[in-house]
């Protein structure tokens, strides 16, 4: 009879710890069933609704919005040459997947346009492109005192990684996604195996926090020599920020550049765990209005000066957007001759550069011609190159339009709200 109250108890009790167990780390069926459909890659609702499956971390705009002035004039009957064929910008739609684009010219808003459901509070999902925001909060961090160097190594600051392929790496080499790590993205096949093992574990599932998963990998080349472009390198970095700002990451981004540049939405900053602990992922699933994409873009244009204030070092912008290192430089990184790294931003052979996202989320940044393109796309693979050469013959003809003496007029147009 004991024997069989006992048994009665352990089961209770086994039970009543698997309920817990599963409601507490395990997300419901079908919240898992759509948190991994986003790596199908192609769907619309997720690129714009990744907020509301995800848990996330509210990134504040401040109390009162600053809209960018605004002059739409000022593209009119733009078109651009692609493969013998003229092209518009109401092309980019079908030709491109494209939800979303916003060109800035000179601080003004010159185009804006949505389609595939997508209006201007959508919260577009970055992917990738936040790796170029958590770069940026670094610099953020240098600024403010918290990071001595970028030369410093990042056992300094996360112990942690002592004993690890971290160790010895320095914050530049993290940066620059050089770190040594053996790390197999297949960002170019589509099928991005580390990457989905990554995300899997931590955001579809919850069931490993990103920095613990982000250090297990081991080392295959000396720091500094070789790049490999991976999503731990950029979550090091996220938990590096948390770590020196004593914040989490989404209030850092918040207090010290959302609130600052007069963002007019709020974002949303996925977690790798419903609740309090969760972290950032500091290489996806940042969520927020295409408009402020394209005001931060703007900021970077400005060498990270907003309102006379410089809130990144004076050099940084400079620095983190030029392939300054042999293994880093055009022709080396990419299936694109014509695209580069650094510090967690892509460049151009012409000096131009743009943070990039899967499935064709694009923050384009030309600094010599004053020139912001920001566009969120459901491209049907991770990288179509077709698409990647379009864009850029976009981009170039848009120099050549702005270069034109006749645009003055069209530019004494330009109003301060924005509708």
């Amino acid at each position: 009879m004991k024997s069989i109250l006992v048994a009665i108890v352990a089961l209770v009790l086994g039970a009543v710890i698997g309920v817990f167990v599963y409601t507490r780390f395990v997300p419901p069926p079908f919240d898992v069933l759509a948190r991994a459909a986003a790596f199908e890659g192609d769907s619309d609702y997720f690129f714009q609704n990744a907020s509301e499956l995800y848990p996330t971390r509210t990134v504040a705009k401040a109390p009162g919005s600053d809209p960018m002035p605004r002059n739409e004039s000022m593209l009119a009957g733009f078109s651009y040459e692609h493969n013998g064929a003229t092209r518009t910008l109401a092309d980019l739609y079908e030709d491109m997947e494209t939800s979303g684009l916003i060109i800035v010219h000179d601080g003004v808003i010159v185009h804006e346009s949505y389609g595939r459901g997508a209006g201007e509070g959508t919260k577009f999902t970055t992917w990738s492109l936040v790796k170029s925001i958590t770069s940026t909060l670094v610099g953020v961090a240098v600024a403010d005192g918290k990071i001595d160097s970028v030369d410093d190594q990042l056992v300094k600051y996360l112990p942690e990684v002592a004993g690890t392929a971290y160790d010895g790496v320095t914050i530049k080499q993290a940066l620059q996604m050089s770190s040594g790590i053996r790390y197999d993205p297949d960002l170019w096949d589509g099928k991005m195996d580390d990457t989905v093992e990554f995300m899997t574990k931590s955001v579809v599932t919850g069931r490993a926090p990103a920095f613990d998963l982000a250090i297990k990998y081991k080392r295959e080349h000396q720091p500094g020599t070789k790049f490999n472009y991976n999503t731990a390198e950029s979550q090091i970095l996220l938990e590096l920020i948390r770590r020196v700002s004593g914040m989490d990451a989404a209030d850092y981004l918040s207090q010290t550049l959302w609130q600052p540049l007069g963002m007019e939405f709020d974002g949303a900053w996925v977690i790798d765990a419903a609740g309090q602990d969760g972290a950032e992922i500091g290489g996806a699933f940042y969520n927020a209005a295409l408009r402020d994409w394209a005001r931060f873009g703007w900021f970077i244009e400005q060498g990270g000066v907003w309102n006379g204030e410089q809130i990144l070092p004076a050099d940084w912008v400079d620095r983190a957007t030029v392939s300054d290192e042999e293994h880093l430089e055009p022709g080396i990184v990419h299936p694109n001759p014509n695209r580069g790294y650094a510090w967690h931003w892509w460049t151009y052979a012409d000096g131009t550069f743009t943070a990039s996202g899967a499935n064709g989320q694009t923050l384009y940044v030309d600094r010599d011609n004053d020139i912001v393109v920001a566009r969120s796309s459901a491209w049907p693979e991770g990288y179509v190159r077709a698409h990647d050469d379009q864009s850029y013959a976009m981009y170039k003809a848009l120099t050549d339009w702005f270069d034109r003496p006749e645009l003055s007029e069209a530019a004494s147009q330009t109003t301060a709200e924005a509708p």
